[in-house]
């Protein structure tokens, strides 16, 4: 797959139903590979972070979650043909799974959100094979008790995918971790994926996510939680846009 330097990360240029495709053929490996999905908001934080900038750039899938991304990737002589927001590989990553006998263990998030998720996907699903399911305490990662019963759970399932949905940079910070400690084909970090399938958190409407105007939908219902992560977005925009337009000319002046 083609990768394409995008405000800092390198993100591959694919389809949804590319990257779905590759999901499914890389849970058959048993490889431990990782999917990612960054936004404008994981990339400042990987600005900061190395060894989060390694994970980003070790994944098997590093897919464009945020519109800005696309829209950058336009200065670029390989763009990225769409947005891959992660919430939408859901579903069509466990209709593979059904349909080719793929086992899948769910991480996270809160047991009520868990437990409603996958009594919807019961339904939308019945074929599917569920290894099992977690769900870690706030902070278990901190505690060694705690994660070494998330550990073991995810060791005793074996799956062929994860869905992991711990929030970034958590989940993607624990996979990485654990990688070599248990068996899997590949983990998918999802983060609020399985809060909207519970409907304990709102999609942001088809339209304004178009117009790469998520953050505003998602600050709009959670102020208290988001405003400061989004407000420190928009301040550094402009100099990662200006960072990306710098990367393409430079590329362009090498023909």
């Amino acid at each position: 797959m083609n990768r394409v330097f995008v405000l800092g990360a390198y993100v591959d240029a694919v389809t949804q139903d590319e990257a779905v495709a590759g999901i499914l053929r890389l849970a058959r490996t048993r490889g431990r590979h990782m999917v990612v999905t960054p936004n404008v908001d994981h990339v400042i934080r990987m600005r900061r972070d190395a060894h989060l900038r390694e994970i980003y750039r070790s994944a098997a899938l590093v897919l464009a979650d945020g519109m800005p991304l696309v829209w950058a990737s336009r200065l670029t002589r390989t763009p990225l043909p769409e947005r891959v927001a992660g919430a939408d590989l859901i579903a069509p990553v466990l209709a593979g799974a059904e349909r080719d006998g793929l086992s899948v263990f769910f991480l996270g998030p809160m047991r009520d959100t868990l437990d409603i998720a996958l009594s919807r996907f019961a339904v939308q699903f019945p074929g599917l094979w569920i290894a099992g399911s977690h769900s870690p305490p706030f902070g278990f990662e901190a505690d060694p008790l705690l994660d070494a019963q998330c550990t073991e759970a995810l060791r005793a399932a074996n799956p062929d995918i994860v869905i992991a949905c711990l929030g970034a940079p958590k989940q993607e910070l624990w996979i990485f971790r654990k990688r070599r400690e248990v068996g899997f084909g590949i983990a998918l970090c999802l983060g609020a994926a399985l809060d909207f399938v519970a409907g304990f958190q709102k999609r942001c409407p088809p339209a304004i996510g178009r117009l790469g105007l998520e953050w505003a939908w998602r600050v709009g219902n959670e102020p208290r939680r988001l405003w400061r992560r989004y407000a420190q977005c928009l301040l550094l925009a402009p100099v990662l846009m200006w960072e990306q337009v710098r990367y393409a000319r430079r590329h362009r002046a090498k023909g």
